[in-house]
C-alpha cells in the first residue's frame, strides 16, 4: 500500500514504513485555541512575544505570574540562550534544573560555543562522551591542544576519519592536522575511499583520492571504472597483479555485477578470480555470502545449491540465516537442522529458529525432539507460539500481566507529578508535540525499564495510547495485553468491516502495525494516517468510491483512512482469494513483489512462505498483522474465531496465482 524504493534489492531495511521505535512521539493536539487557554497559558504566550519584541519590561511583569507554572523553564531557558558565553548564568540554570531536558540542551549549546571559539580549556572541562559528530570532533581537538599530540591521542582522533560518510565542517581542521602530522597515511586514505566506495559515495571517493600520489591516481581511476561497468571491467581483471588493492577493486565489481547478473558474477569469481589472486579468508566470506545472499534473496535455485558449496565457517551470521530459509523452501529438513546448529548459540536459542528446528526434527521423523521444543515455545504468547498450539492442536495461551499492577497507583501518580511529566503535558496542553517528544524521549534514555513501564501506565491513563504502546516496547514488556492491543475505532472498523466483508481483527491487526494507532502518523515516505494511505492511493481509491477527493489532512482523520484503508485491503484480498496471508503481504509491499516471492512450481506451506519473505520489514509486518489480529479477535469476542492454521493455507505457485488475481 505504500511506495516503496525499488531500485536496489539489498538490504529490506531500505523498506521505509514506520519503525516504532524509531519514531516514538507524542499524540498530537489541536494547536491551542486562545479560547480554551488558561490565564497561566495566556500569560506564558504574552511573556514569549514580550521576550521576542525585546519588550524585557513586560516579560519579567508576565514571568513573575507563572512561578508555579510547569512551562517557567522554557522561558529562562531562552533567557540563559542568551547568555551562553556567561558560565555563571549557566551554572544558575544547571543548579535550578538538573538532569533536564533542557539542562541537557544547553550543555550541548554550551559545548558547540565553546567548541567554535576554539575555547578548549573550557570545552575539555565539561565535556563527556558525545554521540553528535561535530562535538567528537571538537573534543579530539581539545584533546589533542590541551594535552599534546601523543600517539595514543593521534591514533584515538584517526577514529573519527575512518568513515564512508561525508563529515562536519568541525572536523576539518582535525583531519588537516592529522595530515600535516603524517598520522593519515596513504593506506588510511585508501581504506576510507573503500568505506566510501561500499556506501557508494563516489563523489565523496573521488575527493580523497585527489590527496593520493600521483602514481596511486591510475588505480583509483580503475576503481571508478568498475564501480561505474563492472561487467566490462571484470573483463581484463585476471591479468591484473595480485596486489591487496586490485583485490578490492575486483571483490567491489563483482559485488557490483552481482546485482543484476548473480549467477554470471559468482561463475567470475571462481573460474578467474578465487584461485589467481590471494584473498583472505576475510574477504572470501564476505564475498561469498553477499553472492549467496543475493540468490537466496531472489530465491533463485542456484542458492540451494551455492550453500551448499560454501563451508558453513565461511557464511556470515545473515547468510547462515538465509541457508536456514532456503533450505526450509527446497524442503531440505536435514539441512534445516544442520543450518540451525550453525548460528550462534544465542540466536538459535531464539523463539523463531526453535521452531525450524522443531518443524525440521518432526519432518524427519525425530518426534521426541521435535515434541521437546514445541512444549517450550506453545505457551508463548506470539505467532510462533500460537503456530505450534496448532500443530498441537491447543489452545491458544494469552498471557495478560500489567505493565504495573493496577492497584498500585503510587508509582504513576508520583511520576505524573514530577516536574518533567508535568512540563510534558503543559506542553501537549498548549499544542506543542515537537517540544513534548523531546521532553518525554530524554526522559526514556534516562530510565531504567521498571521506570518506563510506570511511564507507559502513564501514557495509557492519559489516553496517549500510541506513546503507551512504544514505550512498553522499550520497556521490554510485552505481556499487558489490556495496554498494547486497545479497541479503539470500533465504531468505524465494524461498519467498514462489515461492509467490506472483512474480519474486524484483520483491520485491526493491519492498523496496529502500521500506526499503532497514532491518527496523524505520516511515514517517511508520505503514507498518512491509522492505515498508512498513500495520497496518491487515496486518490485513487476515493475516484472508484465516487467519493470527493481528500486533503491530506481528511485523509489523516480516523473516519476516511479507516474506510479507505480497509476498502484497499478487499482488494487484495480479492486479488488473492481471499488468502489473508498473501494480502497483507500485499497490503504492505505491493503485489509486484508479492507476485516474485511466490513459488515457481511447487506450492509451498505458508510458515515457510512467510519466513522466506524477501524483505526483513514485510516478513515482519506479515507476522505481527496476524499474530495482533488474532490477540484483538480474542479481546473483542473473548475466545478465537480465526486460528492462523485458517488462514495459512498452501501458498499456491506462481502461474496458479496470477491466474486467480486475473479472475
Amino acid at each position: 500500500m505504500k511506495k516503496k524504493n525499488t531500485n536496489q534489492l539489498i538490504n529490506p531495511s531500505r523498506f521505509i514504513t514506520l519503525s516504532l521505535l524509531v519514531l516514538l512521539t507524542l499524540p498530537f493536539s489541536v494547536l491551542a485555541n486562545e479560547v480554551f487557554l488558561s490565564d497561566q497559558e495566556k500569560k506564558f504566550l504574552a511573556a514569549e512575544q514580550y521576550f521576542n519584541k525585546g519588550q524585557l519590561t513586560k516579560y519579567r511583569q508576565a514571568k513573575s505570574d507563572l512561578t508555579d507554572y510547569p512551562l517557567l523553564p522554557y522561558l529562562e531557558y531562552r533567557e540563559t540562550l542568551r547568555n551562553i558565553g556567561d558560565p555563571s548564568s549557566i551554572e544558575s540554570f544547571f543548579e535550578k534544573y538538573p538532569g533536564s531536558y533542557l539542562s541537557s540542551r544547553i550543555h550541548n549549546q554550551r559545548l558547540l560555543w565553546l567548541g567554535s571559539r576554539r575555547q578548549w580549556d573550557q570545552f575539555q572541562r565539561i565535556y563527556a562522551d558525545e554521540k553528535k559528530e561535530k562535538l567528537r570532533c571538537y573534543a579530539a581537538r581539545a584533546d589533542l591542544s590541551v594535552h599534546g599530540h601523543s600517539k595514543a591521542r593521534l591514533a584515538q582522533a584517526t577514529k573519527l576519519w575512518l568513515t564512508g560518510q561525508s563529515v562536519d565542517d568541525a572536523c576539518d581542521p582535525l583531519f588537516d592536522m592529522l595530515a600535516a602530522k603524517g598520522v593519515i597515511t596513504d593506506e588510511l586514505r585508501w581504506q576510507r575511499i573503500g568505506l566510501a566506495m561500499n556506501k557508494n559515495k563516489l563523489s565523496l571517493a573521488r575527493y580523497l583520492s585527489k590527496k593520493l600520489p600521483k602514481k596511486s591516481q591510475s588505480q583509483f581511476q580503475r576503481w571508478s571504472k568498475m564501480h561505474k561497468s563492472a561487467e566490462k571491467t571484470l573483463k581484463t581483471a585476471p591479468k591484473w597483479k595480485d596486489t591487496t588493492r586490485n583485490r578490492e577493486i575486483i571483490i567491489h565489481g563483482i559485488k557490483r555485477y552481482s546485482r543484476d547478473e548473480t549467477v554470471k558474477a559468482w561463475r567470475q569469481w571462481h573460474d578467474h578470480f578465487k584461485s589467481s589472486f590471494e584473498f583472505t579468508d576475510a574477504q572470501i566470506s564476505d564475498l561469498e555470502s553477499n553472492l549467496v545472499l543475493r540468490a537466496a534473496w531472489r530465491h533463485m535455485p542456484e542458492a540451494y545449491h551455492w550453500f551448499n558449496l560454501i563451508p558453513h565457517e565461511l557464511l556470515n551470521e545473515e547468510a547462515t540465516e538465509w541457508r536456514v530459509r532456503t533450505a526450509a523452501r527446497a524442503g531440505d529438513w536435514a539441512m534445516v537442522d544442520e543450518s540451525v546448529s550453525q548460528l550462534p548459540a544465542e540466536k538459535r536459542g531464539k523463539e523463531q529458529w526453535q521452531y525450524w528446528k522443531a518443524r525440521a526434527n518432526q519432518q524427519l521423523g525425530n518426534e521426541s525432539i521435535a515434541d521437546q521444543i514445541y512444549q517450550t515455545l506453545v505457551t508463548n504468547t506470539s505467532y510462533y507460539g500460537f503456530m505450534v498450539a496448532d500443530i498441537l492442536n491447543q489452545d491458544y495461551t494469552f498471557t495478560n500481566i500489567p505493565v504495573v499492577d493496577k492497584d498500585d497507583s503510587s508509582q504513576v501518580k508520583a511520576l505524573e507529578n514530577s516536574a518533567a511529566f508535568q512540563r510534558i503535558k503543559a506542553l501537549y496542553d498548549l499544542g506543542r508535540e515537537g517540544k513534548a517528544y523531546g521532553e518525554w524521549k530524554f526522559e526514556m534514555d534516562q530510565m531504567p525499564l521498571h521506570k518506563k513501564r510506570v511511564a507507559a501506565r502513564l501514557a495509557q491513563n492519559w489516553n496517549w495510547h500510541f506513546t503507551a504502546i512504544v514505550t512498553t516496547a522499550q520497556a521490554k514488556h510485552f505481556s499487558d495485553l489490556d495496554l498494547r492491543f486497545p479497541l479503539l475505532y470500533e465504531q468505524q472498523v465494524n461498519r467498514e468491516a462489515k461492509k467490506r466483508k472483512v474480519r474486524p481483527s484483520l483491520v485491526y491487526g493491519v492498523m496496529r502495525r502500521e500506526s499503532a494507532f497514532k491518527e496523524t502518523a505520516v511515514s517517511p515516505a508520505g503514507a498518512l494516517g491509522l492505515m498508512q494511505v498513500m495520497p496518491a492511493t487515496a486518490k485513487h481509491l476515493t475516484h472508484k468510491l465516487g467519493i470527493k477527493r481528500l486533503t491530506k489532512k481528511q485523509l489523516k482523520k480516523a473516519g476516511h483512512n479507516i474506510k479507505l484503508g480497509t476498502y484497499y485491503l478487499r482488494r487484495v484480498l480479492d486479488r488473492y482469494d481471499n488468502n489473508e496471508i498473501l494480502a497483507t503481504a500485499s497490503y504492505n509491499a505491493g503485489p509486484h513483489r508479492v507476485k516474485k516471492w511466490l513459488p515457481e512450481e511447487t506450492a509451498l506451506d505458508a510458515d515457510v512462505w512467510v519466513d522466506t519473505i524477501t524483505f526483513d520489514e514485510t516478513r515482519n509486518y506479515v507476522k505481527a498483522v496476524h499474530f495482533y489480529s488474532t490477540i484483538f479477535d480474542w479481546k473483542s469476542n473473548g475466545s478465537v474465531g480465526s486460528r492462523l492454521k485458517d488462514r495459512m493455507t498452501t501458498i499456491a505457485p506462481a502461474s496458479q496465482a496470477t491466474m486467480s488475481a486475473r479472475n
